[in-house]
């Protein structure tokens, strides 16, 4: 694998400033939210509608929104890039025994969970029944076959795409490197890129961390630009976290914006709230926790590492080799006036958590 990972390319297209370029990143095969979001946008032909990578696995509807996205080449110009999750076609294209096994694994662990992915979506479609003893060579050969098109689509997939003012790539430039020293991997799989805030010349424009897992005190999905730093981080979590979001970053005329889309309800404030004077966010990676009072559907826990104290979901709680951690989780309270419009993301017996 690692050696077919040599052959991914870095594109140079001649993009054109005075249209709008259309940045999305990590779908994950989201198909209702990636839907949402380019109605939103109102795509036109001159649109130039980049896409960062992980356009499949880990959301319901892998191989639908992969022929979605192939689709939207009639509406606009599409310029996809590979992510860390999309490379399906070299395990296709491929005869790497231990590759074999390992895959296997993957995708039975997929099946038995039922969760989605875009090779059990294709089986799922021709009615090939994967099972442990399955001859491999002859289901490649039927994929290949039969998804001639969408594995086409993404062996023409690079790794990333720079411009004259652009680097677009999934998870990043590593520290001291270029896209061509770092390689595909490095690029795609860069973990927090932007939490040693990197410096460029060019825009560097990625996704794959949640920009959520940037935030300090507060959880926020609104897409990351740093002027500075000149780096713009557009995951917004879609399918990986539970109110996640899908961001369209759009650059028109060299001015930065973004529209989100999400499945939630709306509600009308009708009652104001004061914005938190104190709050903490306690993020995967840094959420050991320690019960002090449980209840049915709201306990009291202290984050271990800072002491920090807070009420949250019951059921947010988990334990992972013997330890008891939290999901993703805030007790911020943002101001809200009588008339705002909010996302309702979960009512509780204390009212709802949302976002405005």
């Amino acid at each position: 694998m690692n050696e077919a990972l040599k052959t991914f390319t870095v594109a140079h297209p001649a993009l054109d400033d005075s249209s709008r370029i259309i940045v999305i990143s990590d779908i994950h095969g989201n198909l209702p939210y990636l839907r949402g979001l380019t109605e939103k946008l109102a795509l036109k032909p001159d649109d130039q509608l980049v896409l960062l990578g992980d356009l499949v696995e880990k959301g319901p509807q892998s191989l639908a929104t992969l022929r979605y996205i192939m689709d939207l080449r009639e509406k606009c110009r599409v310029y996809p890039v590979l992510g860390n999750c999309d490379f399906w076609h070299l395990w296709v294209d491929g005869s790497d025994p231990s590759g074999d096994e390992s895959t296997m694994h993957h995708l039975l662990s997929q099946k038995a969970s039922a969760r989605g992915g875009l090779i059990l979506d294709m089986f799922d479609e021709i009615w090939a029944d994967l099972r442990p003893e399955s001859d491999l060579f002859i289901l490649k050969t039927i994929l290949k076959l039969h998804f001639r098109k969408e594995l086409d689509f993404l062996r023409s997939m690079p790794y990333a795409m720079e411009t004259d003012r652009y680097i677009f790539v999934h998870g990043g430039i590593p520290e001291g490197e270029t896209l061509e020293s770092a390689g595909a991997w490095k690029c795609m799989k860069l973990d927090s890129f932007y939490a040693r805030r990197p410096r460029f010349d060019k825009w560097v424009i990625c996704g794959h961390t949640p920009v959520c897992l940037y935030g300090g005190d507060r959880i926020s999905a609104v897409p990351i630009v740093d002027e500075e730093c000149r780096v713009a981080c557009i995951d917004g979590g879609c399918v990986l976290k539970d109110d996640g979001q899908l961001n369209a970053l759009i650059i028109e005329d060299g001015v930065f914006s973004s529209v989100w889309y999400d499945g939630f309800p709306t509600a009308v404030a009708r009652t104001p709230q004061s914005e938190s004077s104190v709050s903490a966010y306690i993020r995967w990676g840094d959420n050991h926790v320690t019960p002090l009072e449980l209840g049915r559907e709201w306990c009291r826990i202290r984050h271990d590492r800072t002491g920090y104290e807070m009420d949250v979901p019951t059921d947010f709680l988990y334990e992972k080799g013997g330890q008891l951690m939290v999901n993703d989780v805030t007790d911020y309270r943002p101001a809200v006036a009588p008339g705002d419009i909010l996302s309702v993301v979960r009512a509780t017996d204390r009212g709802t958590a949302d976002t405005g």
